[in-house]
This record gives structure tokens, sequence and C-alpha cells, in this order.
């Protein structure tokens, strides 16, 4: 397989470039011109730089959305940043006057939570494969036959997302820490909903609740300021 849908690709591509404009608008209220662009800066290049790490030298990951930069599609690229800002931003609210040693990791289990219902619905979407066969969703098969997904996957997104946050903190410092988080808990939501209306048509409601926690959280911060 050598693509998927244009049209899926296509809306995966504008919905991701949306929420990512949202974003970038929320932080620069939120934070302001030099955070917003350091946030950025971190928050895509890092994960980005995992990303072909796993594809071009482990070669254990290969995408099938366009259009792509070096094998990562605009979607993913887009979409780290995307989860990564707006778990950190609920995770930063939540967690006010916390020290950076639990934000981090709160904002990386957000995330890592999130894509434990994105990364199987990806997978059965024909999204991108996994060069060998993983544990966790085993039930779902790739395209190129390996069902499931590496538990490093997962270890990927606690580490990429942990140091984005923790590279933030210490080059920002004085980082201001808002009251409430609802824009980024409704941008969350929108990557969460589309996946969470595949698992219930699927009939793989069990990945819902394995994001739970997740859900929960953004769906709690949406509805209060």
């Amino acid at each position: 397989m050598s693509g998927v849908d244009p049209r899926l690709s296509a809306a995966l591509t504008a919905h991701a470039s949306v929420v990512a404009s949202l974003s970038a608008a929320h932080s620069l209220w939120a934070r302001g011109p030099r955070r917003t662009l350091l946030f950025a800066a971190l928050g895509g290049s890092i994960p980005f730089l995992g990303e072909l790490l796993a594809i071009h030298i482990l070669k254990v990951l290969r995408h099938h959305a366009r259009p792509q930069i070096g094998g990562v599609p605009l979607a993913v690229a887009l979409g780290w940043y995307n989860i990564g800002y707006n778990a950190f931003s609920v995770a930063e609210h939540l967690l006010e006057g916390k020290g950076d040693r639990v934000l981090a990791p709160a904002a990386a289990l957000v995330a890592t939570d999130l894509d434990l219902l994105l990364d199987p619905c990806g997978l059965d979407l024909g999204l991108w494969e996994w060069s060998r066969s993983g544990p966790y969703a085993a039930e779902v098969e790739g395209p190129n036959g390996r069902h499931g997904i590496p538990a490093f996957n997962f270890a990927g997104w606690i580490g990429l997302i942990s140091g984005v946050a923790l590279a933030y903190r210490r080059l920002a410092p004085d980082a201001p820490r808002l009251a409430g988080g609802r824009t980024p808990a409704l941008l969350l939501l929108s990557y969460y909903l589309p996946a969470a209306a595949w698992a219930s048509r699927r009939r793989r409601r069990k990945y819902l609740v394995y994001s739970a926690a997740a859900a929960l959280l953004a769906a709690s911060r949406a509805t209060t300021d």
C-alpha cells in the first residue's frame, strides 16, 4: 500500500493545520510571541527528529498519508505540536504551582493516554505501519500485514513530550500559568472525538476505556474557565 485515500489525507492535513493555527493563537494570547515561537520550535523539531529516527535510521515505521516532509506527513508533524502543546497547557493549568518534575511527565501522560486511542485508529485506517508486530492492539492489522503497536511507540511519546516540556520550562522559566484551559482542552477533544467514533463503529470500545483519563480531563477543562 503506497498511500491512503487522498480525501482522508486532505482532511487530516486540514484538521491539523486548523488546530495548529488555533494552538498558536492561544499560545500568543497566553504566552506572548517569544514563548510561542520557543514552544513551536521545540514542539515541532524534537518530535520531528524522533520521527526521522524511527523512519530512516531504525526503519521501524512507515507513513502513508500525504503530503510528506522527509517521510513524515504534514498532518503528523503538526499533530505532534498540536497534541504536545495542548496536553502541556491542560497539565499546566491543572497543576498550577507544581514543579517541572511533575508538569513534564503529566503532560506526557495526557498525550500518551490519548495516543492509546489514536494509534490503533491510524493503524486500522492505514495511515502508517510498523515493521514488526506489537503487543498493544494486537488484533489491528496494518497495511503491511503486521499486527499491533510496539511498546516503544508509547515510550517515544513519553520521552518526546517530556523532553519538549522540560526544554521549554528550562528556556522559559518565567512562563505564565493562566487559570483555565478551555481552548487547549477543546483542541485535544478534536483529536479524540473522531477516533472515538472509529472505536464505536468498529466495535473496539476498549480503546475508549484506555484513553478515558485524557478524554475526561480534557472534557472537564473544556467546561470550566
